[in-house]
C-alpha cells in the first residue's frame, strides 16, 4: 500500500493526460474499501440466511430490522445462542475483529484454508486480502449458504479465489497450506483437531484461532489483537507426520 500511495503521489507531479469521453466509459468502476468490502460481504452472508434460521438464533419473530440488515456488529449482537449443526455449533463472526490477524499473515498467494468455514465470510475476507483462499464446511444447510453468497458477492471478491467444498476436515490434507483459520469450540472434535493441526501443519505455517480459552498444546503463541491470536507449531512438533485415519 505505501508503494501504491509512492506511485499515486509520483504520477500527480506529472502533466495529467487529457481525459476522453472514451476514457470513462471504459474506466472500470473503482474497487470498493477493504472496510466497505468487509460490511458488504457481512450482509450478504446474513441476508442468505434462511428466515427459519435467524428465528431459532435470535429467538425474534417478525422481519429483521433494516438498522440490523445493513450493520454486522448489530447482526451479531441480534443472535442470542448458537446453532447446533452436524459435528459442532455455529455462529457468525464479525470480520473486523479477525482483520488485524489477517491483516499480519495473509500475503499474496498465501494458501488459506478456513476449518469449518460455515457462511463462507472468513474465505471471503481472506481472499479479498489476497489469498488463495478455501473453506470446509461439513454442514450441508451452511454450505448451500456460503455458495449462495458467493454468487451474491461478484465484484466484491472472485470467485475463483474463494473456493468453498463440503467436507469433513479430518479428510483434508493440510501439508501444502501455509495459514489456517478455527473459530475455538466449534467443532465437537476439538483436541482431535487441534493434534491434526500440530501433526501435518508444515513448520512455516500459521493458524489463527479465535479466542482460545488457553494455552493451545504444540503450539507457541507470535501474536495476539485482542482474543485472536496467531500460532506456529513448536519446535518440537512434528510436521508432516500422518494421522492414524479414525
Amino acid at each position: 500500500m505505501l508503494l501504491l500511495a509512492a506511485c499515486v503521489a509520483a504520477a500527480g507531479a506529472l502533466p495529467a493526460a487529457p481525459v476522453t469521453a472514451r476514457d470513462l466509459t471504459d474506466a472500470p468502476p473503482p474497487a470498493p474499501s477493504v472496510a466497505a468490502a468487509l460490511t458488504r460481504i457481512q450482509n450478504v452472508c446474513f441476508a442468505s440466511y434462511p428466515r427459519r434460521l435467524v428465528k431459532r438464533m435470535s429467538g425474534r419473530k417478525g422481519p429483521v430490522p433494516e438498522e440490523v440488515r445493513t450493520n454486522p456488529a448489530l447482526q451479531i449482537r441480534y443472535f442470542k445462542t448458537e446453532e447446533h449443526v452436524s459435528k459442532g455449533l455455529f455462529y457468525p463472526s464479525l470480520l473486523e475483529d479477525l482483520l488485524p490477524a489477517f491483516a499480519d499473515t495473509v500475503r499474496p498467494g498465501t494458501r488459506f484454508l478456513d476449518l469449518g468455514s460455515g457462511d463462507g465470510r472468513v474465505v471471503f475476507m481472506a481472499s479479498l486480502l489476497g489469498a488463495r483462499a478455501e473453506g470446509v464446511e461439513y454442514d450441508r444447510s451452511l454450505h448451500r449458504i456460503a455458495l449462495a453468497a458467493r454468487d451474491r458477492l461478484l465484484g466484491v471478491i472472485e470467485p475463483e479465489r474463494a473456493l468453498l467444498r463440503r467436507g469433513d476436515f479430518f479428510d483434508e490434507e493440510l501439508g501444502p497450506y501455509d495459514l489456517f483459520f478455527y473459530f475455538e469450540a466449534g467443532s465437537s472434535l476439538e483436541d482431535e483437531l487441534i493434534e491434526k493441526l500440530r501433526k501435518e501443519m508444515k513448520p512455516t505455517a500459521l493458524l489463527i484461532l479465535a479466542y482460545p480459552r488457553g494455552p493451545v498444546p504444540g503450539f507457541v503463541r507470535i501474536a495476539n489483537h485482542a482474543g485472536v491470536e496467531v500460532l506456529r507449531p513448536a519446535p518440537s512438533s512434528p510436521a508432516a507426520e500422518p494421522v492414524p485415519s479414525r
